[in-house]
């Protein structure tokens, strides 16, 4: 017997580059039906009973029927074909919150065609795969969609103010650091309106990150106080925030603030243990890579 054939193997999915990203948004823009577009099954309905009045045959009686049949099932599954795709969408940004980011980013990917006629749909689509191409790491390909989305919002609105912010997190991580300070600081006053929010802790921990990526450590241990209220909103990505506390205390110990004066390092370690408390190390140093001499403060 002939030995069977051996599977292919499924070939690894690949976070997409910034070329393949800003060319698949350029291949589905969204495109909503136009007015016309969205009327014309029911002027062929009309259409048809208009005929059907005007025409004599016995069987033109039928048209009515067969027009309002057809319109009734174009109707049905429009409305079907649309509810499936919101519940694609939905289920996507599910698998992305439970940080599944690969299978959330391969599934946000092939669905980006089918909401090509619903731009809400489309954007949150959008911003599901920059999120997770932020997450892991693909920062250049995060900012594409970040800038997608912001020509085509409404400057000023909470969405498009947390998507300013999360670009220019994104732009730290890419080590764009004039891209990203130049826009912390435009997003300085946007940013006001919205204290004690999600925003405001997002943008706090942008600028936090912009302190340890440029060195000004001893910044942001002067700016310490406050720090775990300012950052609560974010949850357990808090963790973050604490993390690169505890990294300026250890670059730039304040014997005023350890409790052991032998113990230089006493504050960095207390940050770091609310850090890990939060999120293991290893997600800590994924994003972070510099918190690495931290681990020893273990």
């Amino acid at each position: 017997m002939t030995a069977p054939m051996p599977a292919k193997p499924t070939p690894r999915f690949e976070p997409p580059t910034p070329e393949q990203f800003d060319e698949h948004l350029r291949n589905y823009p969204a495109n909503p039906p136009s007015k016309w577009q969205a009327r014309a099954p029911l002027f062929v309905a009309v259409a048809l009973i208009v005929v059907s009045l005007l025409t004599a045959d016995p069987l033109s009686g039928l048209l009515p029927w067969v027009a309002l049949a057809w319109l009734f099932g174009h109707t049905s599954f429009r409305t079907r074909r649309a509810f499936a795709i919101e519940t694609q969408v939905r289920r996507t940004q599910e698998i992305a919150m439970l940080r599944r980011y690969p299978e959330a980013l391969r599934r946000g990917w092939r669905q980006l065609p089918k909401t090509v006629p619903a731009p809400m749909l489309h954007g949150q689509t959008v911003a599901m795969i920059a999120h997770c191409l932020d997450t892991m790491g693909c920062y250049d390909a995060a900012i594409v969609g970040y800038d997608y989305l912001l020509e085509h919002l409404p400057p000023g609105q909470p969405i498009t103010v947390h998507l300013g912010v999360s670009r220019a997190a994104a732009a730290l991580g890419a080590e764009r650091l004039s891209d990203a300070d130049d826009s912390i600081r435009r997003l300085r006053g946007p940013v006001e309106p919205f204290e004690n929010s999600p925003i405001s802790a997002a943008y706090r921990l942008a600028k936090l990150t912009q302190q340890v990526r440029t060195h000004h450590f001893a910044e942001g241990v002067e700016e310490s106080q406050g720090l775990v209220e300012a950052l609560r909103p974010l949850g357990v990505e808090a963790g973050y925030g604490h993390a690169l506390m505890a990294l300026c205390h250890y670059h730039c110990p304040a014997p005023a603030l350890d409790i052991d004066p032998n113990a230089p390092h006493q504050s960095a370690k207390s940050w770091w243990d609310q850090a890990t408390l939060l999120l293991p190390p290893g997600s800590l140093l994924h994003r972070f890579p510099e918190l690495a001499p931290l681990t020893e403060l273990t």
